[in-house]
């Protein structure tokens, strides 16, 4: 792991070889291990949590011949679905798949119900992906420089939205960034967020390439700038933010990452550890991940929740840079 701040995709992909599992491992599931399991999504449906979530428990059916479901609670930035999580038996039978803003919430908001250090462990890094910045293609301007030139000498309101904290946190440093004045709109999801850019109710959106990528194919978005070191194979043609002279944004993905009750015995926390590191390093979902500029993880418990900390101060000095206060 880096000292400061997300992983790189060099580190990534090292990372990635060094936990792919032998085949056959996922075989082990402890015989205490619950018959069920269910991954709570404290998002909506359609957007890249979503979407790694089903993804992840076709394949955990298949290698472990549990009962696995996925639970949509969106609502308060997360908080709803992870506060689900937060008071499930600690047992195994329940987690929740959430992005970097879990560790945002206790930064902008005022009161949670639930302690995000003492209440859950950290089980692994499921995957990660940059964040794009889209628009309409109503809009003119084919890159963050162009469009942002146009919106200056337009003068006319505009606004940007997110799904979550953490995109809310991106979308107001990209407003920054190109000098926009422009209001936030909060949402529940990815999903309904790119639905409301697209047909030009809001006007930018921030989100995961995942949840951005089939209005994207299907020409109604257009990407303007992504996150993260290098341009994305999925979408080749768009410059990172980092091209464009702008620093920071670069060290920025989103962390699909999944947690449990914090008094999850080791052992369960291991074996869940261990099965989502097998499915998620397999051809099948590597390559799922990859069509959709993702790339899997899969870190110890240990490595995991060490890095958690660091990710924390990442995101607390973003925060304050950019003078977010909480709700």
């Amino acid at each position: 792991m880096v000292d400061s701040g997300p992983v790189s995709r060099r580190d990534f992909v090292a990372l990635g070889v060094a936990w792919t599992l032998a085949p056959g491992a996922q075989s082990a599931v402890p015989a205490s291990f619950p018959k069920s399991l269910k991954i709570i999504v404290p998002y909506s449906a359609g957007g890249g949590t979503d979407i790694i979530a089903r993804h992840l428990a076709d394949k955990l059916r298949a290698a472990t011949g549990l009962s696995v479901l996925v639970d949509n609670k969106p609502g308060a930035n997360g908080v709803i679905g992870t506060d689900l999580a937060a008071k499930s038996p600690p047992d195994g039978s329940t987690i929740v798949l959430v992005v970097n803003t879990h560790l945002l919430n206790p930064l902008l908001m005022s009161k949670l119900p639930y302690d995000t250090f003492k209440d859950f462990m950290g089980v692994t890094q499921v995957a990660v992906s940059p964040l794009v910045v889209v628009t309409s293609v109503k809009n003119e301007g084919a890159t963050a420089r162009d469009f942002a030139a146009k919106a200056r000498a337009a003068k006319l309101p505009y606004s940007y939205g997110s799904s979550e904290n953490m995109t809310r946190l991106v979308g107001s440093m990209f407003v920054k960034a190109m000098d926009i004045d422009a209001v936030h709109i909060p949402y529940k999801g990815g999903g309904p967020l790119m639905t409301d850019v697209a047909a030009g109710t809001t006007t930018i959106g921030v989100t995961s390439v995942l949840s951005a990528k089939q209005l994207i194919d299907g020409g109604r978005l257009k990407a303007l700038a992504i996150t993260g070191t290098e341009r994305s194979k999925i979408l080749p043609h768009t410059p990172t933010m980092k091209e464009m002279g702008f620093d920071t944004f670069d060290k920025i993905t989103t962390s699909y990452s999944l947690y449990a009750p914090a008094a999850t015995p080791a052992e369960t926390l291991a074996a869940l550890q261990t099965m989502v590191t097998e499915v998620v390093n397999g051809p099948e979902m590597v390559q799922i991940l990859a069509a959709q500029a993702a790339l899997p993880l899969g870190n110890s418990v240990a490595d995991f929740n060490r890095q958690i900390k660091t990710d924390f101060e990442f995101w607390k000095k973003l925060a304050i840079e950019n003078n977010l206060e909480k709700d």
